[in-house]
């Protein structure tokens, strides 16, 4: 039987969108969720076999929980959530206001919570499941500018595992894959600086800065039936950044 998956944030050019492909290549039915992207989305399942395509804006949670239940109506079940849905509010701790902080929560946290609900109740159903979130390693390393963001993302890990923790006795695995500096259109702006894409590829020990196939490679792995056995884990994807002693900046 196809596996059904569903991924959150592939809209734009960055980590969902290579997840997206990564699951369509596994052989899976991919639902593709965007934001207000709908001609990039259309080309997306184009490509990648004829998909659904759903729009919703995940500042709003509940619209997060439409998403899901329209996916598995469209795919005729859903088997497979990939979470990559995000915003970056970058300013000083103290200039960071209540509207910022509860924006980034909102999308972050708040409607990845919704939709990995949502999700889940469907797999415990069919006990078999597979929910991938994408974190940061802001996860567990702070940086200065961040608060709003590394708050969202270190929350999203324990959501995560505690998700985990409950849905392992259903056959449900949740897992979070954390990221350093990606090349996407999230990032496309601040890599646009020459000095700072130098500086922050000088902090790689691999050398250069990721594309979304280093991290959609490894989404993919953790939605396989290979990765059964692999729940409540974080796996970091950085070309060792956070090992080098260079992070947080």
């Amino acid at each position: 039987m196809q596996r059904k998956a569903l991924v959150c944030g592939a809209g734009t050019d960055g980590i969902g969108r290579g997840a997206v492909r990564a699951l369509a290549q596994a052989g899976m039915l991919v639902a593709i969720h965007h934001r207000n992207e709908a001609e990039a989305a259309q080309a997306l399942a184009a490509e990648t076999g004829g998909g659904p395509v759903l729009a919703g804006d995940f500042a709003d949670p509940t619209q997060a929980r439409r998403v899901v239940k329209d996916a598995a109506a469209a795919l005729g079940g859903l088997d497979t959530l990939v979470y990559c849905c995000a915003v970056l509010h970058r300013a000083p701790f103290l200039d960071t206001t209540d509207a910022d902080f509860t924006r980034v929560h909102r999308v972050n946290l708040e409607a990845a919570f919704a939709a990995s609900q949502e999700a889940a109740r469907l797999m415990v159903e069919e006990k078999f499941g597979r929910i991938v979130l994408v974190t940061s390693v802001n996860e567990f390393a702070p940086n200065a500018g961040l608060a709003a963001y590394a708050a969202s993302k270190g929350g999203l890990r324990m959501l995560g595992r505690t998700m985990a923790l409950e849905l392992a006795k259903f056959g449900v695995t949740v897992n979070l894959v954390a990221p350093g500096t990606v090349e996407t259109d999230f990032n496309r702006a601040a890599l646009s600086d020459p000095a700072w894409r130098a500086h922050k590829q000088g902090l790689v020990p691999a050398g250069r800065i990721a594309g979304p196939t280093d991290i959609a490679g490894a989404i993919a792995f953790l939605c396989s039936e290979a990765a059964g056995y692999i729940t409540g884990a974080s796996l970091v994807i950085d070309g060792g950044l956070t090992l080098a002693g260079g992070y947080p900046p």
